[in-house]
């Protein structure tokens, strides 16, 4: 009984993911190739996805530091390990918060405009 629901739920997931696109109107999907933009679009483009994933994993690792803190009843070595997760956390969401300035500083360096 269990693998004919199986393979009921496979054919149905696998016809909506090769049927579904058609249903609603992406054949006039275009890509775009990133390689034809110029150097400082492409770095833009890199850098808004790296920000975008930043901002869903620093959140994440601030709460588990916390709950490493939370849990670690009172041994030094899993609140000193809290503690550097927050910290790791909360500096690599500075630098990506900053990184539009150190690129537009690098990339006047690099050009010498």
């Amino acid at each position: 009984m269990m693998r004919a629901m199986s393979k009921i739920f496979r054919s149905v997931f696998i016809s909506a993911v090769l049927f579904l696109p058609a249903l609603a109107g992406a054949e006039t999907f275009e890509f775009t190739n990133p390689i034809n933009k110029d150097l400082d679009q492409l770095i833009s483009s890199v850098m808004g996805f790296l920000f975008g994933v930043a901002l869903l994993v620093c959140p994440i690792l601030i709460i588990w530091g916390g709950f490493m803190i939370a849990a670690s009843s009172g041994d030094q070595e899993k609140t000193k390990k809290g503690k550097q997760i927050i910290t790791a956390a909360v500096v690599g969401l500075v630098i990506i918060a900053l990184s539009n300035v150190i690129k537009a500083v690098i990339w006047d360096i690099v050009t010498a405009k």
